[in-house]
């Protein structure tokens, strides 16, 4: 038969394993001189650490207001009073409450308590004459002389607005004395706005928006009751925003 000659004559140096190939690597898991050099490692260096995971910072809380809100008074802006009245009613005059003085800060303070006196005063309707009779209305079942934040609250919001004022605007605009245009009711909000008292804290371009909030609901006439609760409520929102600052 045919015989080839040894593969060391036609291919010198593959017939057996190098020297190159039986020292480089050393092993299959442990990498040699030539493999660290061609890594960037130094031989025998040991590879790098890992790096530590630093958990991220926990964000402080945000401190409570002393109305027990979330800002209180700071928070509330000019949408949010249109949206949810009532609240930002919570927030504004429970701020103003807070700073009462003694007894405050556990939710009443005395009838004869100044700062009360004067801020009812100046954010209602209310007489500084009729003070007196309208803080004893407001009186507890218990028996204490002290008016509660709840109450406090409540006071400024049946004071919004004098219903006698209310009635005299309703009938000067109504020519049946049972109800007004609804255009009409709406010239007559404007012209109410002013007999408020005090600065006018809404200011002209955003007196829109509060008419066009609470008339969403009226028809072609007005009658009387709506009329009156067309008025109590933008008072409301135009002391809270004075109030508020918003």
């Amino acid at each position: 038969g045919i015989r080839f000659p040894p593969v060391e004559d036609i291919w010198p140096g593959h017939g057996a394993r190098s020297p190159q190939h039986s020292t480089m690597g050393n092993t299959c898991c442990n990498p040699g001189a030539e493999d660290a050099e061609a890594n960037g490692m130094a031989s025998g260096a040991a590879p790098p650490a890992a790096k530590a995971k630093v958990a991220p910072a926990r964000a402080a809380p945000q401190p409570r207001s002393p109305a027990g809100g979330s800002g209180a008074a700071g928070a509330l802006d000019f949408q949010m009073i249109l949206l949810d009245l009532d609240q930002a009613e919570q927030l504004a005059y429970g701020t103003a409450f807070a700073a009462f003085g003694s007894g405050a800060e556990s939710g009443s303070v005395q009838l004869d308590c100044q700062p009360l006196r004067d801020f009812v005063a100046a954010n209602s309707a209310c007489p500084y004459e009729e003070l007196d009779v309208e803080l004893l209305r407001r009186v507890g079942q218990d028996g204490e002389m002290k008016i509660t934040l709840a109450a406090f609250i409540q006071m400024l919001r049946d004071n919004a607005v004098a219903e006698g004022k209310v009635l005299e605007r309703f009938l000067g605009l109504s020519s049946n004395v049972e109800t007004i245009d609804s255009q009409e009711c709406r010239s007559g909000l404007l012209m109410f706005k002013d007999e408020l008292g005090g600065p006018d804290s809404v200011g002209e371009g955003r007196w829109e928006q509060v008419f066009d909030m609470e008339m969403s609901d009226a028809g072609a006439v007005v009658s009387m009751e709506a009329w009156t609760g067309y008025c109590k409520t933008v008072a409301r929102i135009a002391r809270v925003v004075h109030v508020a600052k918003a």
